[in-house]
C-alpha cells in the first residue's frame, strides 16, 4: 500500500478554518434597547430626512412636534456644514423626483376608418392631454355605444362603430372640462 506524503494532505482537506471573533458586547455608554424616532412626513429615521423626497415638509414637521431635537440637530450638525451650502448628488443614486409638468389641453382628435366591408371603426386621441381618464372614458363609450371599446395607445381608444356625430357632442357634456372648441373630426 502507498503512504500518502504530508503534502497531499493538506492540499486535500477541506476542514474550515476557524477564525475566533472577539465580539465587545454591549457598549457601556449606549442606553439600551435604542428608541429610534421616526419623521411623520417621510417615515425615514429623523436623521435621514434630509435624503427623502421632501426635506423642507420635513423639516417643518420637526418644527411643530419636536422643536427640541431640532435644536439638537441643528447644533451637532452645525459643524460639518461648508457655508451654509447644501451638498449636491453628483452620481448614481436616486435622485429627487421631478414633479408632473402640466401639459396644456390639447386638441381632441376624432377620425374613422373603414375596416373590412361596410364595418367601421372611431379612434379617439387627446383625451389624457384634456385630463380625462382614459379607463373611466373606455368603459363609458362601451357602455354608452353598446360596443366594444379598446385602448389601444396612452392617448388612444378604438371605439368599433362609426360614433363620431355622437362624440362630438357628447364629451363636452359628460366631461366638462373638454372645451367643444378643441375637437376636431378628422373623417
Amino acid at each position: 500500500m502507498a503512504e500518502a506524503s504530508s503534502e497531499d494532505v493538506d492540499s486535500n482537506t477541506n476542514a474550515p478554518v476557524s477564525v475566533p471573533i472577539n465580539y465587545p458586547g454591549p457598549r457601556s455608554d449606549v442606553r439600551y434597547p435604542l428608541n429610534t424616532q421616526y419623521c411623520g412626513e417621510c417615515t425615514l429615521p429623523l436623521e435621514y430626512c434630509e435624503y427623502g423626497p421632501d426635506p423642507e415638509r420635513c423639516r417643518e414637521w420637526l418644527e411643530r412636534t419636536l422643536p427640541d431635537l431640532l435644536n439638537q440637530m441643528q447644533a451637532s450638525g452645525s459643524g460639518d456644514d461648508k457655508g451654509g451650502e447644501k451638498k449636491r448628488q453628483t452620481r448614481g443614486g436616486k435622485g429627487m423626483p421631478k414633479g408632473k409638468k402640466k401639459s396644456e389641453a390639447q386638441k381632441i382628435i376624432l377620425n374613422k376608418q373603414q375596416r373590412k366591408g361596410n364595418k367601421f371603426v372611431t379612434i379617439v386621441q387627446g383625451l389624457a392631454s384634456n385630463e380625462v381618464d382614459i379607463e373611466l372614458a373606455r368603459k363609458f363609450f362601451a357602455q354608452k355605444f353598446s360596443c366594444g371599446c379598446s385602448k389601444s395607445g396612452d392617448d388612444e381608444l378604438t371605439i368599433q362603430g362609426d360614433v363620431v356625430s355622437e362624440l362630438i357632442d357628447l364629451l363636452p357634456e359628460k366631461w366638462n372640462q373638454i372645451n367643444p372648441e378643441l375637437i376636431e373630426d378628422k373623417s
